[in-house]
């Protein structure tokens, strides 16, 4: 039987076999877990909003003052109007893919995740600038949760587990 090829990397994502029982997750880390879904719903929120507003009558003004400011432009308002929701969807895919990555990660006890949490909602703070309300609510709502979540994956019985679990991996 062949030996399967070796993936510098791979274990960051993968359990070894192994006969001893996989350490259950703390309660903290669950509730980072779930805290972390639900910044991702968060986003997807203010993506929907996100979306109501570029295609609004208001936004559509906007884009025509600026389109008449360049009259070289060869974009129409239209364009300037599918960039925008092209945009906002994109962009929230990337983020709730990461938001739901790192929280399943979490919950499997990689350490990796936690740091990888902490960066994205610090960059989750780049967000607050020119922030309009109602829609700012959603950020804020991310920003709140996403550092409890944070705070919990910290607390003595997450560390622990956290060591465990790169004890178990071997």
């Amino acid at each position: 039987m062949a030996t399967p090829p070796h993936i510098p990397g791979l274990g960051a994502f993968l359990d070894k076999d192994s006969s001893t029982p996989r350490p259950a997750a703390p309660r903290p880390v669950t509730v980072a877990v779930w805290l972390l879904v639900l910044a991702a719903a968060a986003q997807i929120v203010a993506s929907v909003m996100g979306i109501i507003h570029a295609v609004s009558p208001e936004r559509a003004q906007v884009l025509q003052a600026q389109l008449a400011a360049d009259p070289a432009s060869t974009l129409s308002l239209e364009a300037m109007r599918n960039m925008g929701v092209i945009t906002v969807v994109l962009a929230a895919l990337a983020t709730v893919s990461a938001y739901v990555l790192f929280a399943f990660f979490l919950h499997k006890g990689r350490m990796w995740a936690r740091t990888a949490t902490s960066v994205l909602v610090v960059l989750t703070l780049s967000q607050l600038v020119g922030i309009v309300f109602p829609g700012g609510f959603t950020t804020i709502a991310q920003l709140v949760l996403g550092s409890l979540a944070i705070a919990l994956c910290y607390m003595p019985a997450s560390k622990t587990f956290f060591a465990d679990m790169k004890a178990y991996r071997g």
